[in-house]
């Protein structure tokens, strides 16, 4: 009877010892750690978009929508192989659709120029210089888009884009047929 009365006491001394060390280290200071300070951010910051043609059809209408709110939008961009620009243009008092696509080229700044390939009207064969010069005359278009009858082409001046954040749109690739379209953010300095 002795020897379990001993191994008891023995048992209830280990456990109040556990406890009174558990107790212990709860109720020491944790060892003081300074933080190291973050780096301070010289110039400009960037940031690389990955973007698909469905997402980027999405900006761009709404982007149009919300820029030309006033205005009646007689065109549609949507990004297929090519650029296509899908409109309505009056002719002797009627609307006629027209069709126009482009191969998109990034430039070294990052804007692109989208260089005419192909233009229908209705059913008429118009000259491509005349009917980008009836576009350019009457059709409202951000100003940071000029469009070039002489050459057959639209420049798209993307860092002239106001956004509503203080950044600068660059393009890296564009390559509407494998899908693969990359975009720079960058944060313009104060």
């Amino acid at each position: 009877m002795k020897k379990w009365k001993t191994l008891f006491i023995a048992l209830l001394g280990i456990n109040v010892l556990g406890a009174i060390l558990i107790i212990a280290f709860i109720f020491q200071p944790v060892d003081k750690v300074n933080p190291t300070p973050s780096e301070k951010v010289e110039g400009d910051a960037e940031l690389t978009i990955l973007a698909k043609k469905a997402d980027l059809n999405v900006l761009i209408d709404k982007y149009l929508k919300k820029e030309f709110k006033n205005q009646p939008l007689n065109y549609k961009i949507t990004l297929t192989d090519v650029v296509r620009v899908d409109g309505t243009i009056q002719v002797f008092g009627d609307d006629i659709n027209i069709r126009m696509t482009f191969d998109p080229i990034v430039q070294k700044n990052g804007d692109i120029v989208l260089e005419q390939q192909s233009l229908s009207v209705g059913k008429l064969q118009l000259p491509v210089r005349t009917v980008l010069r009836y576009v350019n005359n009457n059709f409202a278009l951000p100003e940071w888009v000029t469009i070039d009858p002489k050459n057959e082409s639209v420049y798209v001046a993307l860092q002239q884009m106001k956004l509503e954040s203080d950044f600068a749109v660059k393009v890296q690739k564009f390559d509407l047929k494998n899908d693969d379209i990359r975009v720079r953010l960058i944060s313009r300095s104060e």
